[in-house]
């Protein structure tokens, strides 16, 4: 909140006081979480935002939220790589149809984006197969995450990552698919002998 309201103020000393550590590799600069005052938020301001980020930093990942704004449409139209996240129901297909037209339309020439399947098998859900979802969108999945609420809520609970709750869950290993993806990198798996 604080830089996005100044965000001529944002350089790299305060972008790193406003970053959270995580890990070695991973730091989160976290949306505002207190609701005593309203984030109408610019889209150029957004921009210098994420503009210092980039210039300080590897890799940014934003995650955008499920509402239609001009800062989120022009985020997404103009992210190197962008990736779906959906639940294998109808309103989701729906919704990601409508964004991979529009990116279609928009960035005529990038490629296709990155889909991921969440919460796969919740159990009394009626679901669309994850076949059946990508040959809708003509997309393949990069990863099907399963419905695992006891890992998933341990972790939120505990405040970790899956990786540091379970490395060796299906979750972790969709979610390291998907950074390898998204780096163009391959994991090196060691064969034990």
């Amino acid at each position: 909140a604080e830089a996005l309201a100044s965000p001529e103020r944002l350089d790299e000393v305060l972008l790193d006081r406003l970053l959270t550590k995580c890990s070695e590799h991973l730091s989160i600069f976290a949306a505002p979480v207190v609701l005593d005052r309203d984030y109408d938020l610019s889209a150029d301001a957004c921009d210098m935002v994420l503009d210092v980020a980039r210039q300080n930093v590897p890799y940014v990942a934003v995650d955008l939220p499920h509402l239609w704004t001009s800062w989120s449409k022009r985020v997404l139209l103009q992210s190197d790589e962008v990736v779906i996240t959906a639940s294998p129901d109808l309103a989701n297909l729906r919704n990601a149809k409508n964004i991979i037209d529009l990116l279609k339309q928009s960035r005529k020439n990038d490629k296709a984006p990155h889909l991921v399947i969440n919460t796969v098998n919740m159990p009394k859900r009626p679901e669309i197969s994850v076949k059946e979802f990508e040959q809708a969108l003509g997309l393949k999945a990069i990863a099907a995450i399963d419905f695992d609420s006891e890992t998933f809520g341990q972790a939120a609970n505990n405040g970790q990552m899956i990786e540091e709750l379970n490395a060796k869950s299906k979750a972790a290993q969709g979610y390291r698919d998907i950074a390898m993806a998204l780096a163009h990198r391959k994991e090196i798996r060691v064969e034990k002998k």
